[in-house]
């Protein structure tokens, strides 16, 4: 098995370009992540948003004493913005465990919305299948007329109508029976 016998290949001599130089030895430096950090968001509890309310209503009291004095000086209409929002409108729910208060819309107010939100759905679903049956029906009516009428404007100006896919088809096929080959 040492003994290979010597193949007499002849190869082309092949010279091959000479290898790209590299660039000189570069040291990369680590990276230098930063850390990220956040201050923590603090919300105050429900009985400090009631101390802070409070406050800024006694502080707001003295003031609107001493405009409600001028004002009642000069008998001009108030503005839209000085007049208090109606606050018999909303209905005040606490949730239960975190104390807060959400203002949610009177009983009234939610059932008109959902009424005229589903009132609108339906109309719009059964407008939609309304015109979708009239759209099939007019077809079903307009493509003869159109089909008719197409044809006569053919022929009075004395040009041949247009043949249908179905009919050009239709006779290739009866074109092929006549031939009387059998196919089978």
């Amino acid at each position: 098995m040492d003994d290979l016998p010597a193949l007499n290949l002849n190869l082309p001599d092949l010279i091959l370009p000479k290898a790209p130089g590299f660039p000189p030895r570069m040291t990369l430096l680590a990276p230098d992540p930063s850390v990220p950090s956040y201050q923590p968001l603090v919300m105050p509890s429900a009985a400090q948003m009631r101390q802070s309310a409070t406050e800024t209503l006694e502080n707001q009291e003295p003031a609107a004493e001493g405009q409600q004095a001028r004002k009642g000086q000069s008998k001009s209409r108030p503005s839209d913005k000085e007049l208090p929002a109606q606050l018999n409108e909303t209905t005040i729910i606490t949730l239960p465990g975190i104390d807060v208060e959400l203002p949610v819309p009177r009983a009234e107010i939610l059932s008109t919305a959902v009424v005229t939100a589903g009132a609108s759905s339906v109309a719009a679903v059964a407008g939609t299948l309304v015109a979708g049956h009239v759209l099939k029906y007019l077809q079903k009516i307009l493509k003869p007329i159109m089909k008719t009428a197409l044809k006569r404007l053919a022929k009075l100006r004395g040009k041949k109508p247009a043949e249908s896919d179905a009919k050009r088809r239709w006779r290739q096929h009866a074109h092929k029976a006549r031939r009387g080959q059998n196919r089978v």
